[in-house]
């Protein structure tokens, strides 16, 4: 697998791209989003013009995601999805690029692109990999955002 796709012309998916190549990705990226809590690359700073987001949270499978973070989730994602439309590069990433970045990759279609939850999920798994959002928590958390 790829470190990162293109979801849309404005929005990567991909796995924690390391110190040294995290300086790299702002050749591809505006704003480069850190999902992985593990991976939050502290020594690493944006250069001028760009934008680092820190949204450290875990992957855990059997833990629901609490209100308080899907309303930072969300508020990220409308800030995420209105950069998005104003053609911003945006590459949000995890460790391996499948389940924290795929949550926050698809509330960004759903709030930049008035996705449907199911439809980003669709995309996301067309674009990056059918293994994206197999956290079955995070997927079920999802489809209840469009309720």
């Amino acid at each position: 697998m790829k470190s990162f796709n293109w979801i849309t012309d404005s929005i990567a998916q991909g796995s924690y791209p390391g110190l040294r190549s995290a300086r790299e990705e702002f050749l591809h990226a505006d704003i480069l989003v850190l999902c992985a809590e593990e991976h939050q690359a502290k020594g690493l700073k944006a250069p001028p013009g760009k934008t680092i987001i820190r949204l450290g949270f875990d992957d855990d499978i059997y833990r629901p995601i609490p209100p308080e973070a899907g309303q930072i989730f969300h508020a990220h994602a409308k800030q995420l999805g209105q950069a998005a439309l104003l053609g911003r590069k945006i590459m949000i990433t995890c460790a391996m690029g499948l389940n924290r970045s795929g949550l926050i990759t698809a509330l960004t279609l759903m709030h930049g692109y008035r996705m449907r939850p199911a439809d980003a999920i669709k995309l996301i798994r067309a674009r990056r990999s059918s293994d994206c959002l197999c956290n079955p928590m995070f997927e079920q958390w999802l489809l209840n955002q469009a309720r």
